[in-house]
C-alpha cells in the first residue's frame, strides 16, 4: 500500500466516524434551535399579552378592553405571519378577538390562576399556530374569575430563526471539520515520513542484505512490527545460512569420492579383467554406501540445526523410553564385535520436552560412535537417570578422547587422533547441535573405570511419574 493511499485510508476512517457525529449533532442542533426559537418567540407573545392585560379594565362595573396597536406590533416581521388574539371575560364570554382561538387543555380558571401563563401549540383553521393564554384577575370587579388574555401567531418566524440558527452551527462545525481533516493529513503525512524513508531504506537493499532494520527513526506504534520483521528475517538468514553450509559441505565431501569412483569405473571399463570389475564394483558399492551414510549425516545436521528448528514439533517424550528402544536397535551391531551392551534406568521415568525424532538420532549417534571405537568385547552402558536434571549417559572402554580434543570433535568433519577406519565426523557435531536446539548441555568426559569415554548429556526436566 503507499503512502498516499494509506492516508487516505486512515483519513477516511478518520471522517466516517466525524460525519456520523455531525449528522447526530445536527439532531440535536435541529432540535436545540428549534427550541430557542419557540423560547424567543414565546417570549414576545407573553409581552403582548401583558401589554394587552395592562390595558384591560373595569368600567361601571363592566370588563372594557382597549387593545393597544403596540401589543400586537411586537409580534410583526418581514414575513408573511398572520397574529390572532382573544380576550374572554370573567363569565367566559369573548369580549374581543377571534371567539374561535382554541382554549388550552386545561380545567377552567379559578381567582388562584392570576398572573398565571400557559404556553401551547394548537391547530387552527387548518395550520399550526403558537399560543400564550395568560390568566388575569380585575381588581374593582369582586371575588369574579379571572380573565384571559390569549394571543397567537402562526410559525414562520419561528421557523426561519430555527432554520437560520441550525445552519450558522452546522457552518461553523463543518469548518471545524474541514480544518480537522486539513490538520489530520498534515499530521499523517508528517508522521508516516519515518515509514517512507524505511520503505525507500529497504527498496535499496540488495538482495542478499538480510540485515536488521533499524526501528530507532519509526513511530513507536510501528516498532513492535519492525522487530516481528527482524526476527522472520533471522530465520530466514538462519535457513539460508544452513542451506549453503550444506552446500559447502557437501560439496568438499563428496567431489572427491565421486572423482574416484569416476576414475575407477573408467580405468576398469578399459580393462578386460574380470576379476577387476568385481574389485572395482565392491569398492563402488563401499564408496556409496559410505556417501549414503554420509548425506545422511548431512541431512540430519540441516535438520537438528537449532537456529531452523520449528519449536511445534517439539512434545513429551520419554527419554527412558526412547534410550531404552534405540540401544535395543544397536544390539545387533554391538553382537558383532562382541561388546556387551547394557541399559540401566532410574526408579522414576524421565520426561523431556523435545522433537522425538531427533532425541532418537541423539542416543543413536552416540551409540554408533561408542560402537565403532570400542574395541572387541567391550563394554557399553547406557543410562537415563535424574538428579537436579534429566541425565543421558554413554560411556564405554574405549580409547576415549583426550582433554585437548574435546572440543575439537565437535566440530564437522573433525576426527581425533583415536580415531581409525570410515567415519564421517559428524557424529559428534550432530549431538551438539540437537543438544543446543534443546537447550541440552553436553558433557565429555573420562568413563568412571578410568579408561574409556563418557557422554553425558543434561536436559531440563519436563516431569516423572
Amino acid at each position: 500500500m503507499k503512502p498516499s493511499s494509506l492516508r487516505l485510508q486512515l483519513l477516511g476512517w478518520l471522517l466516517v466516524p466525524l460525519v456520523l457525529l455531525l449528522a447526530l449533532n445536527a439532531y440535536f442542533s435541529n432540535k436545540a434551535a428549534v427550541a430557542t426559537a419557540n423560547q424567543a418567540y414565546d417570549r414576545l407573545l407573553l409581552a403582548s399579552a401583558d401589554a394587552i392585560a395592562e390595558n384591560v379594565s373595569v368600567q361601571g362595573g363592566a370588563v372594557a378592553v382597549d387593545l393597544p396597536y403596540a401589543a400586537l406590533q411586537l409580534l410583526e416581521s418581514n414575513l408573511q405571519e398572520r397574529v390572532f388574539y382573544r380576550v374572554i371575560g370573567p363569565d367566559g364570554r369573548t369580549l374581543t378577538g377571534y371567539d374561535d382561538l382554541p382554549l388550552p387543555a386545561r380545567r377552567r380558571p379559578t381567582v388562584d390562576d392570576d398572573g398565571v401563563s400557559t404556553f401551547y401549540s394548537a391547530s387552527y383553521r387548518g395550520e399550526t399556530i403558537h399560543l400564550v393564554a395568560l390568566h388575569k384577575r380585575l381588581f374593582g370587579a369582586g371575588p369574579s374569575q379571572p380573565i384571559v388574555i390569549m394571543v397567537a401567531e402562526t410559525g414562520e418566524s419561528r421557523g426561519a430563526l430555527s432554520q437560520q440558527i441550525l445552519i450558522e452551527g452546522l457552518a461553523r462545525q463543518g469548518l471545524l471539520i474541514a480544518a480537522t481533516g486539513v490538520f489530520v493529513w498534515l499530521g499523517l503525512a508528517r508522521g508516516l515520513r519515518p515509514l517512507v524513508r524505511l520503505r525507500d531504506g529497504l527498496l535499496a537493499r540488495s538482495s542478499s542484505d538480510l540485515s536488521p532494520i533499524d526501528g530507532s527513526a519509526v513511530p513507536s506504534e510501528v516498532r513492535p512490527l519492525i522487530d516481528a520483521l527482524n526476527q522472520h528475517t533471522a530465520r530466514l538468514d538462519s535457513l539460508i545460512a544452513s542451506r549453503q553450509r550444506f552446500i559447502d559441505d557437501a560439496s568438499h565431501q563428496m567431489r572427491t569420492p565421486l572423482a574416484e569412483m569416476h576414475m575407477q569405473i573408467d580405468y576398469c571399463l578399459r580393462q578386460d579383467n574380470p576379476q577387476l570389475e568385481h574389485e572395482t564394483l565392491q569398492d563402488v558399492q563401499h564408496s556409496i554406501r559410505g556417501m549414503a551414510h554420509l548425506v545422511g549425516q548431512m541431512l540430519l545436521l540441516a535438520r537438528s540445526d537449532p537456529a531452523v528448528l520449528d519449536d511445534r514439533r517439539a512434545g513429551a517424550v520419554s527419554l527412558s523410553d526412547l534410550a531404552r528402544a534405540t540401544a535395543h536397535e544397536y544390539v545387533p551391531a554391538a553382537r558383532k564385535k562382541a561388546i556387551d551392551l547394557s541399559f540401566e534406568e532410574g526408579a522414576q521415568d524421565v520426561v523431556v520436552r523435545g522433537n522425538e525424532r531427533l532425541l532418537h538420532e541423539l542416543v543413536a549417534n552416540l551409540l554408533d560412535n561408542a560402537i565403532r571405537y570400542v574395541d572387541h568385547a567391550g563394554l557399553i552402558a547406557v543410562r537415563v537417570y535424574r538428579d537436579e536434571d534429566a541425565v543421558l549417559e554413554v560411556e564405554d572402554n574405549g580409547p576415549g578422547i583426550a582433554a585437548d580434543e574435546r572440543e575439537k570433535v565437535f566440530e564437522r568433519f573433525y576426527r581425533g587422533a583415536a580415531a581409525q577406519g570410515p567415519g564421517s565426523g559428524l557424529g559428534l557435531a550432530i549431538v551438539r547441535s540437537i543438544c543446543d536446539s534443546h537447550g541440552a548441555r553436553i558433557e565429555l568426559g573420562t568413563a568412571r573405570s578410568g579408561r574409556g569415554l563418557c557422554v553425558r548429556v543434561r536436559f531440563a526436566p519436563l516431569a516423572a511419574t
